[in-house]
């Protein structure tokens, strides 16, 4: 929407490859019919509350401007939006976000679908340099199932099966 009189800038439109390059997650729910995008803010709004008391989720309209609404999960299943207002613009969208965290809405803070603050990002990005987040992180396939990206991964179970098939098959052979 921007200010009365103001050209709107197309190249500031809200889309969903600005809203996953910016830390939003892709959020929907049965019978929603487009994606919705949501980022919890909760967590870098004071010690008092969750991430999950509070998330800004957005969602196209069919005239190019978005839905915007406040969410919380607090409540379990039963969610809580509030609508606040159509926008137009990731200015729009931003503008939102510092209004209700107080804060500049830096992108490199928002990690895995929520906003944190400049300390706490920090402190995530520095666990996620630790060797076992590290080998995790790049995922080296030791085992045929493993390596299969089509399947959902192997248990501790179905590797131990493998080996011991892979080895009473090597005896046959040998």
């Amino acid at each position: 929407m921007g200010e009365a009189g103001a050209e709107l800038d197309h190249f500031d439109l809200l889309s969903d490859d600005w809203l996953k390059a910016n830390g939003f997650k892709w959020h929907q729910f049965d019978r929603q019919p487009d994606k919705h995008w949501l980022l919890w803010i909760g967590g870098c709004m004071g010690k008092h509350t969750s991430y999950e008391d509070i998330g800004i989720e957005v969602a196209p309209n069919r005239d190019g401007q978005w839905f915007c609404w406040l969410r919380s999960d607090s409540a379990g299943r039963y969610h809580r939006f509030i609508h606040i207002r159509m926008i137009e613009s990731a200015k729009d969208l931003v503008g939102v976000i510092r209004g209700l965290t107080g804060m500049e809405f830096d992108p490199r803070n928002a990690l895995y679908g929520h906003l944190y603050t400049n300390e706490q990002a920090a402190k995530i990005r520095e666990q996620d340099e630790r060797l076992d987040a590290r080998l995790k992180r790049d995922h080296p396939s030791w085992y045929l199932p493993e390596k299969d990206e089509s399947l959902g991964g192997p248990l501790i179970d179905h590797v131990d099966a493998y080996e011991k098939a892979r080895k009473e098959n090597s005896h046959e052979q040998g």
